[in-house]
Formats: structure tokens, C-alpha cells, sequence
């Protein structure tokens, strides 16, 4: 199903529950499939951590009509996997998913193609992410994208999972992409 037209929306504080409710069906998702990027029941143990996202504005739906077909959080600063940036000049992206009868429509693209157009609008240079350092298909997904790996990092989550082998990768955020 090819893609026509994205629409991106913030998040609001209403539709946290869908949020979350899409999180955990991509966390089972997975774990079905032991890839062990995201655990079932993770994103509702830390329903708090989530909330201050959505309010904070950093939680994006994007939507194909009205169906809700991925998401991503885009952060202006990401000092867990990044503890060594000081002036930042990157966007971050984090936890970002799209629906599995999607996953070959071009979402992800789209997803990270929103990540760059966000960049630009902070007057930001690169976006910046993270996924775990033994999944293979995101680092190839990542790679082929365009974004360069940076090098590994232990992160510590607050948000209930602990402390995760992390990949980190970057990107210039280029302009009309």
C-alpha cells in the first residue's frame, strides 16, 4: 500500500492511552519475534514517564487519512544516550514505530524524513538516535537511511527498563530532504 500523504499531529494528553495501545501491539510485536528492542508492558510501567512526553510535546502521531500508521518522540536534547554533548545542535529521535501492516509502505521513511524537517525548523544540524546494539535490521534500516553510527553506550532508563546496550547513529539534517 503505497503512501499518498502523511498527516503529523502532536500527541495530546487525551490520546496518551492510543499512544501507549500502539507502543505495546509493536512491543509484542517483537517479542513474538525475539527481538528484544522493546518488552511487552514496558511502555505501560512507565504510563508517567510517557505522559510528561506527550505534554512536553514530544510525542508526533502520524496518521494516513484517519488511521493512526506510526510514531516517534523528537527531543531536543537526549542527554542519556548523548551524556557528552554540551551545546546541542542535533534533534533526537526515540521510540519510533509504525503499524506492521505498514511496514513496507514507506512510514519509516517518512517518519525519519519528519524527524529532518523538525531539525530544520529548530535551526538544528543533526538528527540524532538510538536503537540496541544486537538488533541488526535497525542498524542496517538506519544505515541505508543515511545515518552514520556514533558508537555504543550502556544508557540508564529511568523509565522502568533499565539499563540498555544502545547503538547510537547520526545524521546531517538536510534541507528539502
Amino acid at each position: 500500500m503505497p503512501i499518498v500523504h502523511l498527516n503529523f499531529i502532536r500527541a495530546q494528553p487525551a490520546q496518551l492511552e492510543l499512544y501507549l495501545d500502539f507502543l505495546e501491539e509493536i512491543a509484542a510485536w517483537l517479542h513474538a519475534r525475539g527481538i528484544a528492542q522493546w518488552r511487552p508492558g514496558d511502555f505501560r510501567r512507565a504510563t508517567d514517564y510517557y505522559r510528561q512526553a506527550v505534554a512536553g510535546g514530544e510525542v508526533w502521531l502520524a496518521y494516513a487519512e484517519t488511521e493512526l500508521v506510526g510514531t516517534l518522540r523528537i527531543l531536543p536534547a537526549d542527554p542519556i544516550v548523548w551524556p557528552e554533548v554540551k551545546v546541542d545542535d542535533a534533534v533526537y529521535v526515540n521510540t519510533l514505530a509504525v503499524r506492521r501492516d505498514w511496514a513496507h509502505a514507506g512510514v519509516g521513511t517518512a517518519l525519519l524524513a519528519w524527524a529532518n524537517t523538525v531539525a530544520h525548523r529548530m535551526g538544528r544540524t543533526y538528527v540524532r538516535l538510538d536503537c540496541m546494539a544486537d538488533n541488526a535490521f535497525l542498524r542496517r534500516y538506519y544505515a541505508q537511511a543515511g545515518f552514520a553510527a556514533r558508537g555504543e553506550i550502556d544508557a540508564d532508563y529511568p523509565a522502568s527498563v533499565g539499563t540498555l546496550r544502545l547503538l547510537r547513529f547520526e545524521r546531517p539534517a538536510i534541507r528539502n530532504l
